[in-house]
């Protein structure tokens, strides 16, 4: 390895705070998922047999995606980078879409948006596929 580009993996609080939330966000989705099959709807309006099915799929999509790419996301690699904006940004497009359905989708676009704030101001150190 170079020495002019030794490469650091060492992990800032900021870092860390950022993948226990998305870990946290990724969790939460599966679980009302599994809550909403288990429990029945938990919308506050009835909506068709289809639109729930929808509701339910994407919640385990958006979640078990958020957990594969936080894995890439802490071993710092650019995949998992990218991977974190792309689900983050999908993520904010369903809660959006879920604001039609029950204002309370508003809440889903705290953790994906101070991700992507956090990622994008952080992004350079995700070059190359490593963290510099």
């Amino acid at each position: 390895m170079n020495d002019n580009k030794k490469i650091s993996k060492k992990r800032s609080f900021s870092f860390i705070l950022i993948f226990l939330l998305w870990t946290l966000n990724s969790y939460l989705r599966i679980y009302f998922g599994i809550l909403n099959i288990t429990e029945g709807s938990m919308l506050d309006v009835s909506v068709s047999p289809i639109v729930f099915q929808f509701i339910i799929v994407m919640f385990f999509i958006l979640g078990i995606n958020g957990f594969i790419t936080t894995l890439g996301l802490w071993q710092m690699k650019k995949w998992g980078f990218n991977g974190v904006i792309l689900v983050s940004i999908a993520t904010i497009i369903f809660d959006i879409w879920g604001i039609t359905i029950q204002f309370t989708a508003a809440l889903g676009f705290f953790v994906p948006g101070i991700v992507l704030i956090y990622l994008y101001r952080n992004k350079s150190r995700f070059q190359d596929g490593v963290v510099k």
